[in-house]
């Protein structure tokens, strides 16, 4: 989000008059399940800009089993304004859209960032030159379903403290990326018979979501390693109409009993 310079094009050794991009998201929104827009500006310079490709990509920071960074796939944006050639002196806008999937981790619940980290990148190939990347950050909002599910964990005194986004597949769990996000939940006025720390998954569709409660576990990265899990599904349209406490504290009594 800030004009980039296409370094060499010009000569004159300190980037005036160099063919320059710039990629702005403009949904005003974004949300896992629902559609994304960005448009890439590109300005041609002194000399012009014969473009070979142009590519934007949707990636998160995600861990590996042994906890080193891995950077995944999310999703690619297209266009259907297609431009080969910018001239010297002129400027063309590009418009990319796609559709986040729902699987999508979030970077912000109720306005508070999680710590995880969405971007869109755009890789530039021009002119036989060495291709440009250019990496932009992208605010994924909490769907409704997500804000009513952590709604009642909060009624049983836990709170979001953090996130972190695994690179790996739940087991016998219908996923469609190689990656899903923890939502570590503490309690600091929790009961004597309840845990310290939490970790929530919401593995999302278009339906609904499962949700995976587990004895949280920061230092262990694969899913088998960690303490075993409870379940509850929830469903979008229940948002709004459906009290989720009861789930949650059914699960939660059925938590203990599984640690214990």
């Amino acid at each position: 989000m800030g004009l980039r310079r296409l370094f060499g094009r010009d000569g004159d050794g300190d980037g005036r008059g160099a063919a320059e991009i710039d990629t702005r998201i403009t949904s005003p929104v974004c949300v896992p399940g629902q559609p994304v827009e960005a448009e890439v500006v590109v300005k041609g310079g002194a000399r012009g800009l014969a473009i070979d490709q142009l590519d934007l990509a949707v990636v998160v920071q995600a861990l590996h089993w042994d906890g080193s960074p891995s950077q995944e796939s999310v999703c690619d944006l297209s266009t259907d304004n297609w431009t080969e050639h910018v001239a010297a002196g002129s400027e063309k806008r590009l418009a990319f859209r796609g559709r986040l999937p729902w699987e999508t981790p979030v970077t912000e619940i109720d306005g508070q960032a999680v710590g995880v980290v969405v971007s869109v990148i755009t890789k530039l190939s021009w002119d036989s030159e060495a291709p440009v990347a250019d990496t932009d950050l992208l605010h994924v909002t909490a769907p409704p379903l997500y804000e009513a599910v952590l709604g009642a964990f909060a009624e049983e005194g836990y709170r979001v403290d953090g996130s972190q986004v695994r690179d790996s597949y739940i087991p016998d769990a219908e996923s469609h990326s190689g990656h899903y996000q923890i939502l570590f939940l503490t309690a600091p006025t929790r009961g004597a018979d309840r845990f310290a720390e939490l970790e929530l998954v919401l593995q999302q569709n278009a339906v609904g979501a499962i949700a995976y409660v587990r004895r949280a576990d920061r230092s262990t990265f694969e899913w088998d390693d960690k303490p075993p899990p409870r379940t509850f599904a929830a469903a979008h349209h229940e948002v709004g109409h459906v009290d989720f406490g009861p789930r949650v504290r059914d699960t939660l009594e059925k938590l203990t009993l599984l640690d214990g």
